[in-house]
């Protein structure tokens, strides 16, 4: 049985971030993660030489000089020299299947009679849909705002925690605003992936986890048994649930609560004459089969324009999905040059979640158990290596 100091399960941002500190720190570290590639929802598709090195983000796609955790863990991995410039282009909207500008479809008269309630309301408690419907007018959220927040999160963003969909935070006044990497956001990834003290292995999804004489145990899907004195889930909540169920069956039944929501994604290609639909940095659909579509428009090419729509699951199929977006830019499918396809999921948060949170920390106090993820601080990249920084933070006090 292989014996390290810590074993992380999932090789998303949230693990190999916790990997990352923990490394840093001077233990050994591995990682063990399900599919065959690094990196979770940090998904940059490369179509390589023939496509002129272009790359297309298919799940995240920006990030921002208050996401200082991130920028840390991206000095210390000595990338921050790849960051790159987002161009300042719109993001539209997709009504009555046409491509139009957000304040065309707003109306400007209900959004000044609703303004003055900013000044007093409060978010705490609330979901998106409680908080931003008075404060819009409620023609304005259910025609603009609520397609708009649903893009952000991949789902019906309605009952959403309000406090976790959107955070103020410190920012970093050398680093750009927004940018992105050369290369896409897999960079930090594969970065993390690289690093000395950080053992990755992919294809091996945790199958048991088992916990007695003060050490971790775990069992790969290979039969392969691990051995660590700390250990640490970076699994969607249901996963974590279910590995957690014999040994640790308080913590398994508050995060079996949390549900997960599918999002079918097709990254699409275009050759720049044969498409002439405007320069956006992403279209956010109204009551259509898809939440939105990401844009390539922020980081030029000089051959190629892409978009990653985010579908509603199990609506249509792959040929289906070809000709709603070929209908949404106005050209024939055959002029999608490539396609490529990724199904992922996200946490269904609810008012409340907070509450459950806290109540996982306090049956994780004194335990070498850590838990990170996207259903402890929000979605944003920042939550989740705030997440694992934090965990991290506790671990090593633990340690002395």
């Amino acid at each position: 049985m292989e014996k390290y100091d810590i074993i992380i399960a999932g090789a998303g941002i949230s693990g190999l971030g916790l990997a990352y500190f923990c490394a840093e720190a001077g233990m050994e570290v591995l990682v063990l993660e399900e599919s065959e590639r690094t990196g979770g929802c940090f998904h940059s598709n490369r179509f390589g030489k023939d496509a002129g090195d272009f790359w297309l983000e298919l799940g995240a796609h920006t990030c921002y000089n208050s996401y200082t955790t991130l920028i840390r863990i991206m000095e210390g991995c000595g990338i921050l020299d790849r960051v790159r410039k987002r161009e300042k282009v719109p993001f539209r909207m997709l009504a009555d299947d046409r491509i139009c500008s957000i304040p065309s479809q707003l109306d400007l008269l209900e959004l000044l009679l609703s303004a003055p309630r900013f000044f007093t309301a409060k978010k705490g408690g609330k979901s998106v849909e409680e908080y931003y419907a008075p404060l819009v007018g409620r023609r304005n959220f259910k025609k603009v705002f609520s397609p708009a927040f649903n893009a952000v999160v991949s789902q019906d963003a309605g009952g959403f925690p309000a406090d976790m969909l959107f955070r103020k935070r410190a920012r970093r006044k050398d680093i750009l605003k927004s940018f992105t990497l050369e290369g896409g956001l897999q960079v930090i990834t594969d970065s993390l992936s690289a690093r000395k003290g950080i053992s990755v292995l992919t294809g091996r999804a945790v199958r048991t986890v088992a916990y007695g004489q003060d050490r971790f145990s775990v069992v790969t899907g290979d039969g392969t048994s691990f051995s660590a004195a700390s250990l640490a889930l970076a699994t969607p909540a249901p996963v974590a649930a279910g590995l957690l169920r014999v040994s640790f069956p308080d913590v398994a039944d508050l995060l079996s609560g949390i549900a997960l929501k599918t999002i079918e994604t097709v990254g699409v290609v275009f050759d720049t004459k044969k498409v002439s639909y405007p320069p956006m940095a992403g279209l956010i659909a109204v009551d259509d089969s898809f939440f939105s579509a990401v844009s390539r428009d922020t980081v030029p090419h000089p051959r190629y324009r892409g978009l990653s729509f985010h579908f509603k699951p199990e609506l249509l199929d792959e040929a289906a999905k070809r000709r709603r977006i070929a209908e949404v830019v106005k050209t024939e499918p055959e002029h999608l040059e490539k396609c490529v396809f990724r199904r992922s999921a996200l946490p269904s948060l609810a008012v409340g979640q907070q509450r459950l949170v806290e109540a996982v920390d306090s049956r994780l106090a004194g335990k070498r158990l850590l838990l990170t993820g996207n259903y402890f601080l929000g979605l944003a990249i920042e939550d989740c290596v705030s997440r694992s920084l934090s965990e991290f933070t506790r671990l090593r006090d633990l340690l002395g």
